[in-house]
């Protein structure tokens, strides 16, 4: 019950719980399936989700900035 409250989308913060407290979105159970893939596929492919995770760690702290200013938070 608490990961379904952290995990969903409030409307006064624009984000989950979860993502203002860690930084990036929940991992859901269905996610920890994952293709094997191998070879150069497979640097490729990492290099792409680490690129892709560092934008979203920018973009959520840039997120829980403004929840800070929008909640009165110091």
């Amino acid at each position: 019950m608490l990961f379904s409250y952290k995990s969903t989308y409030k409307v006064t913060t624009r984000y989950t719980p979860y993502q203002l407290m860690y930084g990036l979105n929940p991992l859901m159970p269905i996610e920890y399936i994952v293709p094997i893939v191998s070879g150069k596929q497979k640097d490729s492919n990492q290099v792409r989700v680490l690129i892709n995770k560092v934008s979203e760690l920018e973009k959520l702290q840039e997120a829980r900035m403004q929840a800070t200013k929008t909640n009165g938070i110091k």
